[in-house]
């Protein structure tokens, strides 16, 4: 079995899939790209995993719990928007 290291974008990506309740992360990703009102983002801070619906542009969201404006949609995150 090899390691494979998973970039920060990666893992803030499958933890919303596994937040949201999907298996796979294109499952969420098509599930947001339908919905047109809001959509899931997490804080990007390493070691800060503070998730909140938010607009599907969003890419400087307030995290409530480290202070900064790191809240970042998952549309945003796959690259879509």
């Amino acid at each position: 079995m090899s390691n494979i290291a998973l970039s920060q974008k990666a893992q803030k990506l499958m933890r919303l899939c596994d937040l949201s309740g999907f298996d796979r992360v294109d499952d969420l990703l098509l599930a947001m790209v339908l919905k047109d009102t809001s959509c899931p983002a997490i804080c990007t801070t390493e070691g800060c995993d503070h998730t909140a619906d938010m607009e599907p542009d969003q890419d400087q969201g307030f995290c409530e719990v480290c202070g900064g404006n790191t809240l970042l949609s998952v549309l945003v995150l796959a690259d879509l928007i």
